[in-house]
């Protein structure tokens, strides 16, 4: 099988690359085209394209790619990508759209307009369309999922555990926590609003909490959220790294007790699920992808994100019990492994895949 993926980025975060490019690496020749500059290495089993930035340069790439290769598969992961794809096949190879399949990796409530009409134009010409989840499901409004409701499908996010333990496996003995610290506290995902970092630097003007928070990530309030961190209390000792490569963010989650996420929206977030097999406590938002991932009880919290006081006393149970925390790590292993583990996640794509192949629309 022949496969062209689209994407806008190839990134260390980026789902396309990291959980189904990778994922499929041994079992799908693939070829991956991003419109922005690839700001990794990309593996040796996958060719790699991308436009520079560039939209009139990337409709190029594409076209060319799709008149020099018989691609069986053309799996769109933006909307701008895909409008891209839509420019670049016209008017000769307009029967490519029978072979594509779209991913909306987020819920339509977070995703700015212009994007949504993007998404909702690609999606009308796909083939399928794929959901990370069931939340992300549900949240398409109903007159736009009354278009395209009967070739949508909700596939799990999955998460590559198999790097997880690759990862654990080779640590080094470089520590990126204090060792010392009564609690060790994790957030990851970009500095933005919806992600909500400010609402865990808010509360922390109230509380004393004795802890080390580590932020993984970069955004537009990454500036703006330094400066607020700078007037809190120094009980609580605060970093932000940036963004950092993904094995570099796993040896983080390995080495903290908690991971918070008070996110207003997701998609189905893979920092929650890795966090989760890798032995974090959670700390989550109460939002339909957080509540579809489901963590055992006795391993997560729930909050109201805009409720301060949910936020302070969770802080205030997890420096309570931070012992027990620590010696119950592995109680969400099985459980994200059997439930939103990648190989669930692939085989479903990879029946979607066969069925484009097959004509079976």
């Amino acid at each position: 099988m022949k496969l062209l993926r689209l994407a806008t980025t190839l990134n260390p975060t980026s789902a396309p690359y990291n959980q189904f490019s990778l994922g499929f690496k041994t079992d799908i020749d693939q070829t991956y085209c991003s419109l922005l500059k690839n700001d990794i290495p990309i593996d040796n089993c996958i060719k790699g394209f991308h436009g520079d930035g560039s939209i009139f340069k990337m409709i190029k790439v594409v076209r060319k790619l799709v008149t020099q290769n018989n691609y069986d598969v053309v799996h769109i992961h933006s909307g701008i990508t895909g409008i891209i794809f839509l420019i670049a096949i016209l008017p000769f190879r307009i029967f490519l759209l029978k072979k594509t399949v779209f991913t909306l990796h987020n819920s339509w409530n977070i995703i700015k307009v212009r994007n949504q009409i993007l998404n909702f134009i690609v999606m009308l010409a796909s083939a399928k369309i794929c959901t990370c989840g069931k939340s992300s499901k549900d949240s398409i409004p109903k007159k736009i999922n009354f278009f395209i409701e009967k070739k949508t499908l909700a596939v799990v996010n999955g998460f590559d555990h198999h790097r997880i333990d690759s990862v654990e496996s080779a640590i080094s003995n470089t520590k990126h926590f204090n060792q010392s610290s009564k609690a060790r506290i994790l957030c990851v995902g970009a500095l933005n609003n919806t992600k909500n970092q400010i609402a865990l630097l808010e509360v922390l003007k109230t509380t004393k909490i004795e802890a080390e928070i580590i932020f993984l990530g970069d955004g537009i309030n990454k500036g703006s959220l330094i400066d607020f961190s700078k007037e809190l209390d120094r009980h609580t000792k605060i970093i932000f790294k940036g963004r950092v490569s993904r094995n570099l963010t796993i040896e983080h989650m390995l080495e903290a007790d908690v991971s918070i996420s008070l996110s207003k929206g997701e998609g189905l977030p893979i920092a929650v699920l890795e966090s989760m097999y890798a032995g974090c406590f959670q700390i989550l938002s109460i939002i339909p992808p957080h509540k579809e991932i489901a963590p055992p009880m006795n391993r997560c919290i729930y909050v109201d994100a805009s409720n301060a006081s949910e936020i302070i006393s969770s802080l205030e149970f997890i420096r309570d019990n931070i012992a027990s925390i620590r010696t119950s790590r592995a109680t969400s292993r099985e459980y994200s492994v059997k439930n939103f583990g990648l190989d669930n996640m692939l085989k479903e794509y990879m029946a979607v895949y066969n069925s484009l192949l097959n004509g079976k629309n």
